[in-house]
């Protein structure tokens, strides 16, 4: 009974965020909500906000006005002046660790083998004893298809093992909220669908996943909602059915005409 009450709750909430780079307007009021279990897909052309917004979401980017809660707690709200106050150091920090981002270039330390790339932030950031977290960081290398790699360095890899190795290492902060920023974008056709496997496995594990992509087939398939941005606002968002199948507004359909 209490996972059936927890389905509904919200993970993520966004309400008019704003976000200038100088006399660019990039975030133009963006408002969302991601619920437990969900996966938001967010799609559009180049420059239209995507990845400048979910680097918003875990603070790589600050916002100019707005306000921003996860799990109920919040990151950053807008006062009575009109700009956005972030929550002091400590919360800041427990707020932003309930999130696990992947990026496009897959960031990995390359003087580091696969299995200490994994247990680094483990240990470092959250002070966990090696010999604890080396067993879950080994689940996690199994899960994503690389338990044979465990001591290869990052260059004796393939992107997409990179890439897989980088979801890992995420998850290995136990996450309540993972963020994908473009995450098959560097990477050959052929290595995509690796990556996109141990995506859709883990949105199938019910994972709260907040996915920027131009891979129409994961969006279609995987995610439960789908966002179209274009120019700093969110133009249409629907179910993948209704979203692909009848879009309603003329930019969405002329995005989707030439990518489908």
């Amino acid at each position: 009974m209490a996972d059936m009450q927890n389905k509904g709750d919200v993970m993520l909430r966004v309400l008019d965020v704003k976000k200038s780079f100088g006399d660019l307007e990039v975030l133009k009021g963006i408002d969302l909500t991601v619920r437990r279990g969900e996966v938001l897909a967010i799609i559009g052309p180049s420059g239209s906000g995507k990845s400048t917004l979910l680097r918003c979401l875990n603070k790589l980017e600050t916002i100019d006005s707005g306000s921003i809660e996860i799990e109920g707690k919040p990151l950053v709200r807008t006062g009575a002046e009109g700009t956005a106050q972030y929550v002091d150091g400590k919360a800041e920090r427990e707020v932003l660790s309930r999130m696990g981002m992947v990026f496009q270039q897959f960031n990995l330390f390359p003087h580091m083998t696969v299995l200490e790339n994994l247990i680094e932030a483990p240990v470092q950031v959250q002070g966990m004893k090696k010999a604890d977290i080396l067993p879950y960081a080994r689940e996690l290398l199994k899960k994503v298809g690389l338990s044979d790699r465990e001591d290869y360095y990052p260059s004796q890899l393939s992107g997409g093992q990179q890439q897989r190795v980088a979801i890992a290492r995420a998850l290995c902060m136990k996450p309540d909220i993972m963020l994908f920023d473009e995450p098959t974008s560097a990477l050959d056709p052929e290595l995509t669908g690796e990556v996109l496997k141990t995506m859709r496995e883990l949105a199938a594990e019910h994972m709260t996943m907040v996915v920027v992509t131009h891979e129409m087939a994961f969006a279609r398939e995987a995610a439960s909602h789908v966002i179209f941005m274009a120019d700093g606002n969110i133009v249409e968002e629907n179910s993948p059915k209704e979203f692909f199948g009848s879009p309603k507004e003329e930019r969405t359909k002329l995005f989707l005409k030439n990518m489908l």
